[in-house]
């Protein structure tokens, strides 16, 4: 098969022996490389293009070009001219449109159901050869670039990295801010009467060549389909002369190395920063001698430097990895988390860093260790679940940048070669000369003498003395200090469970007593040897009070801190454990290769009932908990505004500041007591599933059980005791407005959130499909029309088994008057709804059906459903399935029903809760017009009837709570299941023959 257009095609795409999915690369005559993906199982469609350009290569006078040629293209193009056109065409068809600016390229990536492939190619081609770029569109997209930088700036990590940036070389590129503002991308170039929309122009049609894009499509169809799909629709983009931008020009030099930044952050975070520049490490891909030193400077294990700097009380956390920010633009970071004391110590903890690194160097690569490494990368690609579509294709493009065609999915996940001179060469970057220190901490305020000026960040940088660099340079080897021992846990048994008598494709009751449920589930579909286990300890004094919550939550901060050391050489070998607080108790998962699993399982286990409180650390784990509840009024007004509103309208919650008063004077004694007073009476749910049989299930009962039954006085939960939260609900007609201030940020919020009734399968396919109804017309109204902010969102849900519909605006202009606009639009919405044509109704259904019965891609996806339905006391492992039929039934007079009585404002059953987050930062606070993109507005005394809620607690104790919802299954009915050796005893099933109440012989 030959075509004038493609100069390259092969099938020659290496892969894992298990990917199903067939790959082909082709090459078009305009140099554009292209990664063709057939998938017939495929539940829907996806394709990514990345473009070789980035922030890096914005012209010096217009920072955020980059940035702002990536929202434009989605504008409109000349076929398909319309504002919203794309995004309206995604939403009908099931579908997903994202894309971001990196500093070396541009990613767009997007999805559609199946059969709508080659519409949505053809208006996805489109973007890269007809842009509009109209300049209507223009000052609204530079308005919302202006909003997502207004919501960044008091975000301490967007800030971080652009110090980097400015403290480089002042005239390479990587010097510049990347993002853009008004002022950057309008105000100044107004002033310099330049043409935003002919640079912008001039911007596209020099960078946006085809050799320096790189496109996945992922579909349904065969091979030779999907090339005529592409070759059709690209080919047409034009070849520019530019060559593959890149950047061998050092980003630090002699004058930006061997340096120390203080830096005040917005939270109150402590940390140290150690920066090394790397030589670009991608022509080494087939070695990977970065990995080595990936696995060593990331253990945990008890002679590592995160081991030993915690027992010295220094250091909370430590991570540690290599940073690719451009081609040809990398440094190895390793990032310890202080603590108060480590403040202190920081000279102290980089000594210890080189002398890991000289004990390194003394003792030469390891084979061995390397060996181990290129072991368990080749299992975990081998063994990995299958992706979905559309991330999948996301993650593709950058790498067909990076690495060749055929190496492009094994790239960076195998280890092919033995070079350890190559280590030993990385490992000749790690010297003090080239290296930089950022310490970050609040005690550095009024210690600063610069300022950043796209985030105010204030810092200061000061040369390391050479006394000090000598000292770490001559560091002497530590005893402490190793690489770690050999790993105990990597798999080498890959045998699959036989499937048996039992082929359900749900969990099923294994098991269940007073004490103990156990859902068992044998994977029938994927059958891969990987496991997946979930324990829920439920008992109800958790939640009685904030102080027993903060109990909670430290006693599983110190038992997952001090079992790391264990949990780190399993993590390793791709098998997970972690301990994670609830309010109701704690969750323990585990994850991974099923060979070893249960040696994990039993020392978890036995740890944890002999876990001893250190008080030192408890005081450490104690203040990080205080430090991150203060941080919490630092949050993003819209993460502010939902806090507030899931705390108002659930029957338990504490708030942060509630924590706070209940958390100075815990010690020891209290934990201890605590956690023996809730082992010793509490309720266990756990499922397994996976490459699990009834052998690993009983493992896992005879430890539970024997964890509950061999503690003194031992009792169990009462049924009246296993009654979960529920939810407040509010009055018919009832309208709520609960105000609160944030100091940091310039932004404020809006949520407005409608209760909408217990859940049942129709009601939340009602829910979902108003939701999808409404969601292209929200964002383009709210955020593209109105320019209200950047984050703009139409949410639908369950809180406690109670059905909601909310909008969500974070705005720089008053919290009243965007509340007005939010009511304006939701009276837009009966239109809307009556003027809606069958066939786009239908369209919209058949979007979320696509949507729903989306099946699980891989152990991990199903795994988690199955996790959120047992978590949740729900139990509908088929809910994909039976809430798809139920959308069949729907109307679209079911859907206006619904708005007319729920959702309008003139509504008999509508329940509201508004929440403002009002910015103490921002003048327009008391203006209640204030956006000239806003027609009248008819509604603005309409929200000045609500009720303010000046008290939580009396707004509570005022309403009714909703019941609990029901189960799916009659769990209460269920009989019995008794473990049983005996061969007449049903695998799932109720004994036919004795039964044994006791299960001490397992």
């Amino acid at each position: 098969m030959s075509d004038p257009d493609i100069i390259l095609r092969t099938n020659v795409v290496r892969k894992s022996v298990k990917d199903l999915r067939d790959y082909r690369a082709l090459k078009l005559k305009n140099g554009l490389k292209v990664l063709l993906i057939s998938d017939p199982d495929t539940d829907n469609s996806a394709a990514s293009l990345a473009v070789a350009v980035g922030s890096l290569n914005d012209p010096k006078d217009l920072p955020g070009l980059a940035h702002f040629c990536e929202h434009m293209l989605i504008m409109g193009t000349k076929t398909y001219p319309g504002e919203n056109e794309f995004l309206k065409f995604i939403a009908q068809n099931g579908g997903y449109y994202r894309a971001y600016t990196a500093i070396d390229h541009t990613n767009y990536y997007c999805s559609s159901k199946t059969d709508e492939l080659g519409q949505l190619l053809d208006r996805f081609s489109r973007f890269f050869s007809e842009p509009l770029f109209t300049a209507s569109s223009a000052e609204k997209e530079i308005n919302a670039i202006n909003s997502e930088h207004e919501k960044n700036k008091a975000d301490d990590n967007w800030r971080l990295e652009q110090l980097k940036r400015s403290l480089s070389v002042p005239n390479h590129p990587f010097n510049m801010f990347g993002t853009g503002t008004k002022q950057t991308l309008w105000d100044i170039p107004k002033k310099k009467k330049i043409k935003i929309c002919r640079k912008l122009l001039k911007f596209h049609s020099k960078w946006y060549s085809s050799h320096l894009m790189n496109l996945a499509v992922l579909g349904k169809e065969d091979l030779n389909t999907l090339e005529d799909m592409v070759v059709s629709l690209f080919k047409h983009i034009k070849k520019k002369n530019i060559n593959l931008p890149t950047w061998t020009d050092p980003i630090y030099k002699k004058e930006q190395l061997a340096t120390k930044t203080i830096v005040v952050p917005v939270k109150d975070i402590r940390q140290l920063i150690v920066n090394f520049l790397l030589k670009d490490q991608q022509p080494f891909y087939k070695t990977m001698p970065i990995d080595y030193l990936n696995a060593l400077f990331g253990d945990k294990g008890p002679t590592s430097i995160s081991a030993v700097l915690m027992k010295k009380g220094w250091s909370t956390g430590v991570s540690a990895n290599n940073i690719v920010e451009a081609r040809g633009i990398e440094y190895y970071e390793i990032n310890v988390e202080l603590t108060e004391v480590g403040l202190d110590h920081v000279d102290d903890i980089v000594k210890l860093i080189f002398q890991y690194v000289i004990m390194l160097k003394r003792n030469g690569p390891a084979p061995w260790f390397h060996e181990e490494t290129k072991v368990i990368k080749a299992i975990e690609f081998y063994f990995k679940d299958k992706e979905s579509p559309l991330p999948y294709v996301c993650t593709i493009t950058p790498r067909m940048i990076r690495y060749k065609i055929r190496d492009v999915l094994i790239a960076e996940h195998l280890i092919e070669e033995w070079k350890p001179e190559l280590i030993t060469d990385l490992m000749n970057y790690f010297t003090p000369e080239n290296m930089r220190i950022t310490v970050v901490s609040k005690t550095y305020q009024n210690q600063t003498n610069a300022v950043d000026p796209y985030y105010g960040t204030q810092y200061s940088v000061l040369k390391i003395p050479e006394k000090a660099l000598n000292n770490w340079r001559n560091a002497e080897v530590s005893e402490e200090l190793k690489i770690p021992s050999t790993n105990e846990y990597i798999a080498n048994k890959f045998s699959i469970v036989p499937i048996g008598h039992n082929k359900s494709k749900i969990p099923q009751i294994f098991y269940s007593s007073s004490i103990i449920r156990c859902w068992l589930n044998t994977d029938t579909i994927f059958r891969l040897p990987k496991a997946y286990i979930s324990v829920e300890l439920y008992s109800p004094i958790v939640a009685i009070d904030p102080l027993n919550c903060n109990i909670m939550d430290i006693f599983v901060r110190l038992f997952n801190e001090d079992f790391s050391q264990h949990t780190c050489i399993a993590n390793r070998a791709v098998l997970h454990s972690k301990i994670k607080s609830r309010i109701f108790g704690f969750n323990i998962k585990f994850d991974g290769f099923n060979h070893k699993m249960h040696h994990l399982v039993k020392r978890t286990i036995a740890k944890l009932l002999a876990f001893k409180i250190d008080p030192k650390r408890l005081e450490i784990i104690k203040g990080e908990k205080i430090r991150e509840l203060n941080n919490i009024k630092m949050e993003q007004p819209y993460l502010s505004a939902m806090r507030y509103s899931s705390l108002i309208l659930s029957e338990v919650a504490w708030s942060p500041f509630e924590l706070l008063r209940f958390i100075d004077n815990i010690n020891a004694n209290d934990v201890r007591h605590f956690i023996d007073k809730f082992l010793s009476h509490m309720f266990i749910e756990a499922m397994l599933y996976g490459n699990v049989d009834k052998q690993m299930a009983s493992i896992l009962i005879y430890e539970l059980k024997r964890a509950c039954l061999t503690r003194v006085g031992f009792r169990p939960l009462l049924p009246q005791e296993m009654i979960r939260s529920r939810e407040v609900e509010m009055d018919d007609g009832e309208s709520k407005l609960y105000e609160r201030v944030s100091y940091f940020h310039n932004s404020s919020c809006v949520y407005v959130n409608l209760q909408c009734g217990i859940q049942s399968t129709k009601d939340n396919m009602v829910v979902s499909l108003f939701k999808q109804i409404i969601e292209e017309s929200c964002y383009n109204i709210l955020r593209t029309q109105e320019q209200l902010g950047y984050v703009v969102m139409s949410l639908s849900g369950k809180s406690n088994g109670v059905l909601y519909v909310g909008i969500l605006v974070q705005s720089s202009l008053s919290p009243t008057f965007v509340h007005t606009r939010i009511e304006n639009y939701l009276s837009t919405v009966e239109e809307l709804l009556n003027d809606l044509p069958e066939d786009d109704f239908s369209r919209n259904k058949d979007s979320l059906s696509i949507k729903l019965a989306e099946n699980p891609k891989g152990q991990n996806e199903q795994a988690a459903v199955f996790r959120s339905e047992i978590k949740n006391q729900n139990y509908n492992f088929n809910r994909a399935k039976i809430e798809v039929e139920e959308l069949r039934s729907i109307t679209k007079s079911d859907i206006i029903d619904f708005y007319n009585e729920k959702i309008s404002r003139t509504g008999s059953k509508r329940r509201k809760l508004a929440v403002h987050i009002k910015s103490s930062m921002n003048d327009a606070i008391d203006k209640l017009k204030s956006n000239s993109n806003c027609p009248a507005d008819k509604y603005s005394l309409a929200i000045m009837n609500v009720q303010k809620i000046k008290d939580i607690i009396e707004f509570k104790k005022s309403h009714r709570l909703y019941p609990v919802p029901k189960s799916f299954i009659p769990i209460e009915n269920t009989s019995i299941k008794l473990l049983n050796d005996d061969p007449d005893i049903l695998y799932y099933g109720i004994p036919h023959g004795r039964r044994r109440n006791n299960i001490s012989t397992l």
